[in-house]
C-alpha cells in the first residue's frame, strides 16, 4: 500500500476500535482488498512488532473472503494483541469487519 493510500484511509475512513487493535476502513473505487499495518515502537521491540504484524496478516488472510471486494483497511495493533489468544483475535476481527461493512 502506498503512502497516499494510508493517508486517504486515515482521513476519510471509518474507525472501529477493539481492545487489541484499531481498524480504519474505506471503500475504494476499484481493485482488490488492501491491508496496511502501522506498528509503532510503542507496541514494543522489533520482535513484538513483527509478531503483531504476522498475526494481523493471518487474520486478514483467513477472513479475506468475508470482506467487500474493494475495501482498503489500515490496522493499528495495540499491546494487548500479543497477549490475546488467536481465536479471540479472530472473533474480534470478524466483529469489527461486520461493523465496518454495515457502516460503509
Amino acid at each position: 500500500m502506498k503512502t497516499y493510500q494510508f493517508l486517504q484511509i486515515k482521513a476519510q475512513g471509518l474507525s472501529i476500535r477493539a481492545k487489541p487493535f484499531w481498524i480504519q476502513a474505506r471503500l475504494e473505487l476499484e481493485g482488490p482488498c488492501k491491508l496496511g499495518i502501522i506498528a509503532t515502537k510503542r507496541l514494543g521491540n522489533a520482535a513484538a512488532r513483527n509478531r503483531a504484524k504476522r498475526l494481523i496478516r493471518e487474520l486478514f488472510r483467513r477472513n479475506k473472503h468475508k470482506l467487500p471486494r474493494a475495501l482498503g483497511m489500515v490496522v493499528l495493533p495495540r499491546r494487548s494483541i500479543l497477549k490475546t489468544p488467536f481465536h479471540e483475535l479472530e472473533t474480534l476481527f470478524i466483529d469489527a469487519l461486520f461493523k465496518a461493512s454495515n457502516r460503509l
